[in-house]
């Protein structure tokens, strides 16, 4: 009988940020298929329907007792996704705050480097490190200073990564999603983001959770064996380029050929 595609059937994996959304979704999509999925969330009893360790991803001491916890219990780790973050959008430069600057970034990058490194020390040939970019990391966008800085920290980041991981046979890469059907997204009141990240993006939609899941178990699974170091937009075409540039043909094009 020949292994499904994407199995991941003995392996075990670890989801920061694995509450709500898309850390949420990754978490389900990797135990059905077959993974022994590990949450980690800074909310006490975030998730009963799996193991959910109480773990803020800024504070490494936290992530390496709870990494090592792990392997001591389950005897391996060949999964790991930092997802955690908090998307602090709508501010403009001239509003940002100390306070605002070291937390962004305290857990959306440090967390991710803290991940990657403890992560990669229980680590064996094979084992897949996948970390939670955003489109808004590569593509500039007005008021989120803070939060794509953090992003395109984490997408070069996992560049770096994937190169000092090489030789050891850990491959590093990210998922940068586009607008996305999450609770940061969807639970804020009249949020203009949705109506004008729809109008947008060329698939004329918001990502669902689950569509994002997806790119995250590619990665996770055997069958991605040669890709690392890949920032993988799951943007409904956003990165792709402008979907409309209102111009007109110079006058010395005509009838087929450039004539000057």
């Amino acid at each position: 009988m020949k292994t499904p595609l994407f199995a991941l059937t003995g392996k075990v994996a670890v989801v920061t940020g694995s509450s709500s959304g898309i850390g949420r979704a990754v978490a389900e999509r990797l135990e059905h298929a077959g993974a022994t999925v590990i949450g980690f969330d800074r909310k006490s009893g975030a998730d009963l329907e799996r193991l959910t360790l109480v773990v803020d991803v800024s504070d490494e001491a936290q992530i390496e007792a709870a990494l090592a916890g792990v392997v001591k219990r389950f005897g391996r780790l060949d999964i790991m996704v930092n997802n955690a973050g908090i998307q602090p959008l709508g501010i403009p430069i001239d509003a940002i705050t100390p306070a605002l600057l070291e937390r962004t970034l305290a857990v959306n990058v440090n967390g991710v480097v803290w991940g990657i490194k403890h992560a990669a020390r229980h680590m064996k040939v094979g084992a897949r490190i996948i970390n939670t970019g955003s489109f808004v990391g590569a593509v500039g966008v007005p008021d989120a200073a803070v939060y794509s800085t953090s992003k395109a920290a984490v997408m070069h980041l996992t560049k770096v990564a994937a190169l000092e991981l090489a030789p050891r046979g850990i491959t590093v890469n990210s998922v940068c999603p586009g607008t996305t059907e999450t609770p940061a997204v969807m639970n804020i009141p009249d949020n203009p983001e949705i109506a004008f990240a729809t109008a947008r993006t060329p698939l004329k939609r918001l990502a669902t959770v689950s569509e994002i899941a997806a790119a995250f178990h590619f990665l996770a699974s055997d069958d991605s064996s040669y890709l690392t170091g890949v920032n993988l937009p799951v943007d409904g075409g956003i990165q792709a380029g402008w979907e409309r540039y209102d111009t007109v043909a110079p006058t010395e094009f005509s009838d087929g050929k450039w004539n000057e």
